[in-house]
């Protein structure tokens, strides 16, 4: 699982600087072995995968009032253990938004790297 993410990560075209160094350090996360996955709540590890996604229809995009965050986000959660974060995104759907994918999740467009 953690080559796939890897080569998901390696396939994203930075748009800018900052994504770029968002994409190197998240590859020498990777890299390093440490767990990508939240394992106990709030944020044990520290550092884990969450995967967002974007629901559009026309010229909206829904965001989500996040309570602890205090953030608008688009909708997605934590990546759980032998989860795929692609997976990530249908499980989200249906818990959040009660939604069934209608076509398969692409590839990520973006990453970026919040503390």
């Amino acid at each position: 699982m953690r080559a796939e993410i890897r080569a998901e990560v390696c396939a994203i075209e930075p748009l800018d600087a900052l994504e770029q160094q968002h994409i190197a350090d998240t590859l020498e996360w990777i890299d390093s072995g440490a767990e990508l996955c939240r394992l106990v709540k709030p944020a044990t590890p520290p550092k884990h995968l969450i995967s967002y996604f974007a629901v559009v229809d026309g010229a909206h995009v829904l965001l989500v009032d996040h309570k602890n965050a205090q953030r608008w986000f688009p909708t997605g959660g934590h990546v759980e253990p032998g989860e795929h974060p692609r997976q990530t995104v249908a499980r989200e759907l249906r818990e959040e938004l009660g939604f069934e994918l209608t076509h398969a999740v692409t590839a990520p467009l973006m990453l970026t790297s919040t503390v």
